[in-house]
């Protein structure tokens, strides 16, 4: 009874010492520091993937992700690849420092200058692109896309299309081909 007696007061006098620690030593405030105004979601070195039907559809990673609160906008920015998938292949790969997605017009817009491989084998760049997420389709619509078809030419077009359903990138408009020999 005495043991009872005397643990049951031993533990309330630790639960009082411990309760007490925080008046003597109070918890530190962390400052969270933040440069963005909107409520939203704010991530830094991302890397996310998606799947259809099982099978690596695409992959993005970037420096800087903002998200808004209704899960419509992306903003991926600083240092981004992107990558997207056909039967498991690479099919298209672009690397460039701005990328902004929009599910409610179910496109990805790269309003900045952005280059691009794709699996056919035609590497360039271009001042800007739109990615059309229901069609597969990445087109490149504004300014003159340079690109070259390794090891056969190089030129520049006023239109890149690439459609990566089928694997094939098609250049329309003024097309000025430079043959490699």
């Amino acid at each position: 009874m005495r043991r009872t007696i005397f643990l049951s007061i031993l533990i309330l006098v630790v639960l009082i010492a411990w309760g007490g620690s925080y008046y003597l030593f109070p918890p530190q405030k962390e400052e969270v520091s933040s440069n963005y105004e909107k409520p939203g979601i704010y991530a830094k070195k991302v890397h996310l993937k998606g799947r259809d039907e099982g099978n690596l559809s695409w992959e993005i990673s970037a420096d800087n992700l903002s998200i808004d609160l209704n899960y419509r906008k992306f903003l991926f920015e600083g240092n981004i690849d992107g990558k997207v998938y056909r039967d498991n292949k690479l099919s298209l790969y672009i690397k460039t420092e701005k990328a902004e997605v929009d599910r409610d017009k179910k496109i990805m817009k790269i309003p900045d200058r952005l280059y691009f491989e794709t699996e056919d084998g035609y590497v360039g760049e271009a001042r800007e692109g739109v990615w059309y997420f229901d069609t597969g389709e990445f087109v490149s619509t504004k300014g003159r896309v340079r690109f070259e078809k390794r090891g056969e030419f190089r030129a520049e077009a006023d239109i890149f299309r690439f459609d990566s359903k089928e694997g094939k990138a098609d250049f329309e408009g003024n097309v000025v081909i430079e043959v490699l020999y």
